[in-house]
């Protein structure tokens, strides 16, 4: 019997097709929408702000979704029965945070469990791997949740947060190789605030923004299917699932839920935290959604929205004023983005149901209540402007897929499998430390990928259609190369060159600049299909002047998809920032 990964390179060195066969064939998400789920009949749990725990459990709860549907299996952090405390620090000053793993029984997605993909070990079925990433985090390489670096039921893990990073909007999840999507859709996700003079704790900030209670909310969208029993749907595997994309929205561990709101002004903290659902938000109503900052930090000023667009692992700060709606007015937060971005997949038989509903908000009576929203947001930071240094180097990093007749088989980054980088060292990244570099990500599928960069904050250069099949020509003009793998005795061929050719002689068109509500500092890109997304990239704190974070570190991170299906199929690379 050939492995997933040799029968996938035996086929494309052959130039076979995979038509003859259905062994590596894509699933299909087959949902089973109980007709008790109503909609916005469930109250929003509010995650408010607590101080950071010296202390936090990993274990198997029970959770109900809807008041109509039993208590399913999930998987939560701090004693809850899904997702995790919401941790408020500050900047500049350090928490150490042990976390325990006190998982007790099988995975809630057992049958999920492929031990097939890099990484992933039958005893997960049972005895599930953690490891914590706090995504967006300036950390050093020991405390990331590199994905290798998982640990065991009964087992613990020290993480050290030195929070020296501007005021934004963190979340931390599990990162355990090959399990990643599993462990976040049973629930292993949390907010993670930071805060500073601009935005202090418990409000009060010379902006003037809301922060803590009551009208400074956090909300994780993520969809999920059901069973009937209440418990979270996923197929079984293998094969594999190429996107889980859905049809119930939840929000903070509810179905379609409800917010009752005052007639004023209320900031909400979101995050994309589905496992592949890109969202396009928008209200009902019709009134402005105010942008105040992005993945990391706030924007030099409000970016007024008629709809908020939002991959997978990206954040946005955002404010709604509801002080002139009505008492009693119902506004529903509505998304039309059809996932997975932007068409879907079209030519292969797989479930993408849209969802067009998110959740609603009733206008409370009383009095209206306006409150001044800041014209400027940096207040005691410098302005938001591009990076003067000239980058050191350009990388050419590309996005690519392996497919069967029913879609992806698997999907690569530079067609490199996750260990081929230790294997080959001549094709992992290697940033020197304090430099700055231009990442250009080059997207060759029709779907975008959220892609995300452990430890440093990016800024967006420009977006820039390519020739795609152009550009394949003359990259696979001088492939095929031998690469070595654990997976393949003597090597394996794979098409392309590395590294990957420039991009711009085949550019169609005009590069674009960022959207206003993405020109602050990120680190996680929707890179559209058939583009160019260009990114610069500082590699330590003493890269330019004015960066959002405050240290320099040397090790191992990562860089992946954040659609979490792809990147635990080997979307995923290393790289190394060396001294």
């Amino acid at each position: 019997m050939l492995s997933r990964r040799q029968f996938i390179f035996a086929g494309a060195s052959g130039g076979a097709a995979f038509l003859a066969t259905g062994l590596l064939k894509a699933s299909k998400t087959r949902a089973t929408l109980p007709v008790e789920i109503t909609k916005f009949t469930e109250t929003l749990p509010i995650p408010f702000p607590t101080a950071p725990p010296s202390t936090l459990t990993i274990a198997r709860s029970s959770h109900s979704f809807h008041t109509n549907l039993g208590a399913g299996p999930t998987l939560a952090y701090g004693g809850l029965s899904i997702l995790g405390p919401t941790i408020e620090v500050t900047r500049g000053t350090p928490v150490s945070i042990n976390v325990f793993n006190n998982i007790v029984g099988d995975h809630p997605f057992l049958q999920a469990v492929d031990p097939e993909l890099t990484g992933t070990l039958e005893s997960d079925k049972t005895s599930p791997r953690v490891s914590v990433h706090l995504h967006g985090s300036n950390t050093e390489p020991q405390s990331d949740g590199y994905p290798m670096d998982t640990f065991r039921p009964g087992q613990n893990y020290l993480y050290n947060f030195n929070n020296n990073q501007e005021a934004t909007t963190l979340w931390y999840h599990d990162h355990s190789m090959g399990i990643t999507g599993l462990n976040v859709l049973a629930g292993l996700a949390g907010f993670y605030l930071i805060r500073d003079i601009d935005d202090p704790a418990g409000g009060n900030g010379p902006l003037g923004l809301p922060a803590g209670a009551p009208y400074e909310i956090p909300l994780v969208i993520q969809d999920r299917s059901f069973n009937t029993d209440g418990s979270v749907s996923h197929p079984n595997q293998p094969p594999w699932l190429i996107e889980y994309v859905v049809d119930v929205a939840t929000v903070n561990g509810k179905a379609w839920p409800n917010l009752n709101v005052d007639r004023t002004l209320y900031r909400f903290r979101i995050i994309n935290g589905s496992s592949a659902r890109t969202y396009n938000l928008k209200l009902s109503s019709k009134q402005p959604i105010i942008q105040i900052g992005t993945d990391q930090g706030l924007l030099n000023a409000p970016v007024y929205l008629s709809s908020l667009l939002l991959s997978p692992g990206e954040r946005a700060d955002v404010l709604i004023d509801f002080s002139k709606s009505l008492s009693g007015e119902k506004i529903v937060l509505e998304n039309d983005a059809i996932s997975p971005y932007p068409s879907g997949r079209p030519k292969f038989f797989v479930f993408n149901p849209e969802l067009p509903e998110i959740m609603q908000f009733t206008v409370n009576a009383g009095a209206a209540a306006p409150k001044p929203i800041p014209s400027v947001l940096r207040l005691h930071k410098p302005l938001i402007k591009p990076i003067a240094v000239e980058p050191v180097r350009q990388r050419f990093l590309t996005l690519v897929e392996i497919s069967g007749p029913t879609g992806p088989i698997v999907l690569l980054l530079n067609y490199l499998y996750w260990d081929e980088g230790f294997k080959n060292p001549e094709l992992m990244e290697r940033p020197k430390v304090d430099t700055v570099e231009q990442w250009n990500i080059i997207n060759l599928q029709p779907v975008a990928h959220p892609m995300h960069l452990h430890l440093v904050p990016f800024q967006i250069l420009n977006r820039q259609k390519i020739n795609a099949s152009k550009y394949l020509k003359a990259y696979y003009a001088k492939g095929p190369r031998t690469v070595i793998s654990e997976h393949a005795t003597g090597g394996h061929q794979v098409p392309g060159s590395y590294p990957p050719p420039d991009p711009t002689p085949f550019a169609i068109g005009p590069a674009r600049p960022p959207a206003p509500n993405e020109a602050g500092w990120k680190d996680t890109v929707l890179v559209n299909p058939y583009e160019v997304t260009r990114l610069i990239v500082p590699f330590g704190a003493q890269a330019a002047e004015n960066l959002p974070f405050g240290n320099s570190f040397i090790g191992t991170y990562v860089w992946h998809c954040h659609m979490l299906g792809h990147e635990d199929n080997e979307m995923m690379l290393p790289f190394e920032i060396i001294a």
